[in-house]
């Protein structure tokens, strides 16, 4: 499968069967949630997913009051996709190997994605910056994950799957 700019996608029970981290969003039992924005880390060869939530309501709020506390608000975008709004929780983001990425979200026949290239490039730099200040070991909310552990898992077995390609 190739991961393309912009689309939204799945992953597998595999992913957090295998990470078990308590604050990663885990899938609903009944219904293929939650979805995720993906993009590539070239650095790395890692995708890094960001959790998509329903709950505009809830975020618009949480923006304003970080605004008018004069707190940087990067860590939640709220964005168009398919003509409704969806909020983006960088702050909550993870890194995969595609292995465990479980499909793309498709509605009605198409695909679902943010379709604006302008608005892409804006989020993958937002990304960016948000993984380095992770890197960096800045937490953002009680419930984060654990990206610094996700990430040596995924490239540990990164690493794994290149050297039995190369054999």
């Amino acid at each position: 499968m190739e991961i393309m700019t912009g689309s939204l996608y799945f992953v597998s029970n595999d992913f957090f069967s295998k990470i078990q981290d308590p604050y990663l969003k885990v899938n609903y039992e009944k219904t293929k949630r939650p979805h995720y924005f993906a993009f590539r880390d070239n650095k790395t060869g890692l995708y890094w997913l960001v959790p998509c939530s329903s709950k505009v309501e809830k975020f618009e709020h949480l923006i304003l009051k970080k605004q008018k506390q004069h707190k940087p608000t990067d860590t939640i975008k709220i964005v168009k996709v398919f003509n409704r709004k969806t909020v983006l929780l960088f702050q909550d983001m993870f890194p995969v190997i595609i292995r465990y990425v479980d499909g793309q979200y498709i509605k009605g026949g198409q695909p679902v994605r943010i379709a604006d290239p302008k608005l892409i490039q804006e989020l993958e730099k937002n990304a960016k910056k948000i993984i380095n200040l992770l890197h960096r070991g800045v937490r953002f909310t009680p419930t984060q994950p654990d990206v610094t552990k996700i990430e040596k898992i995924m490239l540990e077995e990164l690493q794994g799957t290149e050297e039995t390609l190369d054999k």
